[in-house]
């Protein structure tokens, strides 16, 4: 269902493509037909492999997809000096140069801007398409078909009296560019898209996926990246497409289509977002969302959550995991050890996401350090946090000295006099290793014992 900006529904209409007679012409590339003389695109056009648009038709819109072209069209910039735009002057000509190719026209209208910037289609057409719709409300508008032994081309002419949207679509069925890879992380690239930004993948971490209901948090390993493509030549409708038909190759479930409420998008702050940012941003609920379920081999799943703006797009894919603890518990005499040879020693605490809470998991360690401080009285130590650099720098510093102070109050809750202790947190400050790595980010993230 369709919307505008009045809350109206439009109705989305079929067309019977047989009704219009075939033409014989021949056709070059798009947008297949030159612009009368002295007129010129404004801007670069948008030139799309793949897209839809939903062409006016009765008291609705019918939608076409296929190879796109849309343009803003106005007086040639050489020709500003010496010519006025004329709209009686460019309709005519590219009316007559339809009707030569054979073209039918089926509406002629208002354009209904409001249409275009509806709800569900603000984005993928309002914004993609801005060059061909954004114009006055009820600009005078023509839709022409041309149909050929081997293809159909529509076109949309929208004019006033100072310039013209028109977006030309070359009808053609959709083939798929990306296939489902069966490795992590399954997904690859739309022919002409790449990643933008080096893609985040963590061995072990977890989003939550939007359900409609609620959220859903998977552990596991997790990739976050981006779906680039020239500014012009992106569209969402192929990314779309492209997603779905990967996720019908390895058997996917759809779980969510739509906006998510923004009061649910409030629910995780911005060092998770920050986290996954590539992917799905830090305003969950300003775009069009897709959640899918993937089944894998062996029982093992696989979520899939992919943005979809008419800008950019990405999505996080999370590899259901158990965690599986890699890190070592350091009893009170390596402590000790490491404390007499360097003045400083990196203990285990594991804590919630995105809060200062000590996980359970993390007592024994916890427990190690009591032990430590009732065996040396006099010792006296700092209790520094550190992470690494996903994320605001002042959020993670914040977070990082919380976390410190948890330590403290974990072990001065155990008797150990408050005098002797101190917590202070650097974020990202004071890295260790290379946080462009997984491995780096991982030793940075830290709690670390310094002999005062």
């Amino acid at each position: 269902m369709v919307h505008d900006t009045d809350g109206q529904p439009v109705p989305l209409l079929g067309f019977d493509i047989a009704a219009v007679p075939p033409s014989q012409a021949t056709l070059g590339e798009l947008p297949f037909f030159s612009l009368p003389e002295g007129y010129a695109a404004q801007n670069r056009p948008h030139v799309r492999r793949h897209a839809r648009f939903p062409f006016r038709l009765g008291d609705g819109v019918h939608w076409v997809e296929g190879a796109s072209w849309n343009a803003m069209l106005a007086v040639a910039r050489d020709r500003r000096r010496d010519k006025e735009f004329s709209e009686r002057e460019l309709r005519r000509n590219l009316e007559a140069v339809l009707a030569q190719a054979g073209a039918q026209q089926v509406f002629e209208g208002p354009l209904r801007r409001g249409i275009y910037y509806g709800p569900e289609l603000k984005e993928e057409i309002g914004g993609g398409f801005i060059d061909g719709v954004n114009l006055d409300r009820d600009a005078r508008t023509s839709v022409h078909v041309l149909r050929l032994a081997d293809r159909n081309v529509w076109v949309q002419l929208a004019t006033t009296r100072s310039r013209a949207g028109l977006v030309v679509v070359e009808e053609r069925p959709f083939t798929a560019t990306a296939r489902w890879t069966g490795q992590f992380p399954y997904l690859s690239m739309p022919e002409g898209y790449d990643e933008g930004n080096r893609p985040r993948q963590r061995d072990f971490d977890m989003y939550p996926f939007w359900t409609g209901e609620g959220f859903e948090e998977v552990e596991g390993r997790t990739w976050a990246g981006q779906v680039m493509a020239g500014k012009r030549a992106r569209s969402m409708h192929e990314v779309r497409r492209n997603l779905q038909a990967m996720m019908a190759e390895a058997g996917g479930e759809l779980v969510f289509e739509g906006r998510m409420p923004k009061e649910a998008s409030e629910r995780y702050g911005p060092d998770l977002k920050g986290t996954f940012s590539d992917g799905t941003g830090y305003s969950w609920h300003d775009y069009e969302s897709l959640v899918y379920r993937v089944p894998l081999p062996a029982g093992r799943e696989a979520w899939v959550h992919a943005r979809l703006e008419y800008g950019s797009a990405g999505w996080v894919v999370v590899e259901r995991e158990a965690f599986m603890q890699t890190a070592a518990l350091l009893p009170a005499d390596a402590l000790k050890r490491q404390l007499d040879a360097d003045g400083r020693v990196a203990i285990e605490v594991n804590f919630a996401v995105d809060s200062d809470r000590i996980l359970p998991g993390s007592q024994p360690q916890i427990e190690q350090v009591l032990a430590l401080l009732q065996q040396a009285p006099d010792l006296q130590l700092a209790v520094e946090g550190h992470t690494d650099d996903t994320g605001a720098a002042e959020h993670n510093r914040t977070l990082s000295r919380a976390r410190a102070a948890s330590v403290v109050a974990a072990l001065v809750g155990r008797g150990i006099a408050a005098s002797r202790l101190s917590a202070a947190g650097f974020g990202a400050d004071r890295p260790v290793a290379d946080n462009a790595t997984d491995a780096g980010r991982a030793r940075n993230r830290r709690v670390e014992l310094v002999r005062r």
